[in-house]
This record gives structure tokens, C-alpha cells and sequence, in this order.
């Protein structure tokens, strides 16, 4: 015997094709909104686990129950884990570069005022983040597209410390040498895992600034 009587179906499915309708046109309205948001969910959440516990944190099941949702809503966004891992990767090449570039952008200030600007960005680490960046060079240790991106982000923070030197009026390969132990001084910091509390760290700056620069 049916469920529904030949007339109840078309009714049904006449409600039914409504609604979809219905849902379609709001979906046209506020989908870019929701999916904007939920791409920002995801990525924030694959970044932490990346943190955590290395690309294989990075996995869709681990990642929706980190948010407690089921998996088919990464797929309303990304079409595989290779996209989301390769977003995650632009992500942090853009938001970890422009951290740096922007120092040169930031109004009228002298070399020193500059490098100490990087200085504050690293120690106070507000919005750079070393674990992040850690997260990302490990992960580099196994992929060569991806340590083809930290090599030009590396180049473009020491290009921006490059730009600092020549301000203070050093020139040439001087300036680029300067930049450069600066930026491995500072790499190789957080790569030994150091450990120092803010106040000792805030403590022995001068003496870095003083033989890194050359000025007091």
C-alpha cells in the first residue's frame, strides 16, 4: 500500500520543490557571507592543529571534530584537504609578510625606530607568532613546495630588513649582511626552543640591538 495517496505526493512535492526554492534564494543572499565565515573557521582550526600536532592534525575528520560538526561541511568549501593545506600555506605567506612590510609603511621613523619595531613585533608576538612559524617550517622539512614558499618568505622579511639597514646608512652587501644575521639570530632563537620570560628577554635587548647594529 503507498504512504501517500497519488494527490498527497504531488503535494508534497510541490512543498518540497518550495522550499528548496526558498532555500536557494537565501543562500544567494547570505551564502558568500556564511561560506567567508566558515572558510575562516576551518582555516583558524586547521592552523591550530597544524600548531599542535603537525599535517597529520590536518585531516577533515580530526578538523570536524575539533568543531564538533560533521565532515560534509568542509566539503560546502573546500573541494579536498590538498586545497585546504594549500590556503592554510597562502595564509600564512601573506599574514606572516605583511607583518614585516608594513613597518616600512607605517609613517615617517628612522632606522632604529624600525628595527626596533621588528624587535617589539617579535618579542611582544601580539600578531607574529612563533609557534606558527615553526608549524610551517617543520612542515616544510617534508614537502618541497612548501619550503619553496618559507625561502620567499624569508627573503621578503630580510628584504624588508635589508630596507631598515640601508635607512640607518649602511650600504650595499653590508646592509644585506646585517639583515640577514639578524634574521637567522632571530630564526635560530625560537629554533633552539630558548627560554627566557619577557622581562629577560626585554633585559638583554639592548646588547643584541647594540651588536647587531652597530648602534646604540
Amino acid at each position: 500500500m503507498d504512504l501517500y495517496p497519488r494527490h498527497m505526493c504531488t503535494v508534497h512535492n510541490d512543498v518540497e520543490l518550495r522550499m528548496a526554492n526558498t532555500s536557494k534564494r537565501a543562500a544567494a543572499t547570505t551564502g558568500g557571507q556564511q561560506e567567508s565565515r566558515g572558510r575562516e573557521v576551518w582555516l583558524n582550526t586547521a592552523r591550530q592543529a597544524l600548531i599542535e600536532e603537525g599535517t597529520a592534525g590536518v585531516e577533515v575528520n580530526k578538523l570536524a571534530k575539533r568543531l564538533r560538526v560533521s565532515r560534509s561541511g568542509f566539503y560546502w568549501i573546500f573541494k579536498s584537504r590538498d586545497q585546504l593545506l594549500k590556503e592554510l600555506l597562502d595564509y600564512w605567506a601573506d599574514t606572516s609578510t605583511v607583518l614585516f612590510e608594513r613597518i616600512l609603511h607605517s609613517g615617517a621613523r628612522n632606522g632604529m625606530q624600525e628595527y626596533r619595531a621588528v624587535i617589539d613585533l617579535w618579542i611582544e608576538q601580539r600578531e607574529y607568532d612563533p609557534k606558527w612559524d615553526a608549524a610551517v617550517r617543520d612542515w616544510a622539512r617534508t614537502s618541497v613546495a612548501v619550503m619553496k614558499v618559507v625561502q620567499s618568505v624569508d627573503n621578503k622579511r630580510i628584504a624588508v630588513l635589508e630596507q631598515i639597514f640601508l635607512n640607518m646608512g649602511y650600504k650595499g652587501k653590508e646592509a644585506h649582511i646585517r639583515a640577514r644575521v639578524t634574521y637567522y639570530h632571530q630564526v635560530g632563537y625560537y629554533a633552539m626552543g630558548v627560554r627566557e620570560s619577557r622581562k629577560e628577554r626585554l633585559a638583554l635587548v639592548p646588547y643584541y640591538v647594540k651588536v647587531l647594529t652597530g648602534r646604540i
